[in-house]
């Protein structure tokens, strides 16, 4: 990697951890979606899934961007939310991780994240988190 390419990573992995910083800490979680400076705050349901066929349709191995799930990176948005697909989030207490997946369109103000194994999405399971869109 040429050291130009370096420096830039760099300066937008400070940007990005400047941004998660400046998330309000007095924020509740009744409050639903909140524009403060540009950035998009909103309280929701935190899930896990696996890529078994039963969780996931039948192309289990794909996102819905074409991407293969990778566990500690890939989460599903719900559909109200489509317009974060391709685009990376912050949630409260996990991390960074990348939307490039979708729900079922029963659900609304959710997202749910990628694990790898059964047992790790069923330790998880449901948990409200304020999720910090970082754009794409």
């Amino acid at each position: 990697m040429k050291k130009g390419h370096s420096v830039l990573i760099i300066i937008i992995l400070i940007l990005q951890i400047y941004t998660i910083h400046k998330i309000p800490t007095q924020l509740t979680i009744t409050e639903r979606i909140i524009y403060k400076n540009n950035i998009t705050y909103l309280s929701c349901q935190v899930t896990a899934y696996t890529n078994r066929v039963k969780e996931c349709n039948s192309d289990n191995k794909r996102t819905a961007i074409l991407e293969k799930p990778i566990a500690g990176w890939t989460c599903a948005v719900s559909q109200d939310l489509i317009h974060w697909l391709g685009g990376r989030v912050y949630i409260k207490g996990i991390g960074v991780r990348r939307v490039n997946d979708l729900m079922n369109a029963r659900y609304s103000k959710s997202v749910d994240i990628y694990m790898g194994k059964v047992k790790d999405a069923k330790t998880f399971g449901k948990q409200t988190r304020m999720i910090v869109y970082l754009g794409k």
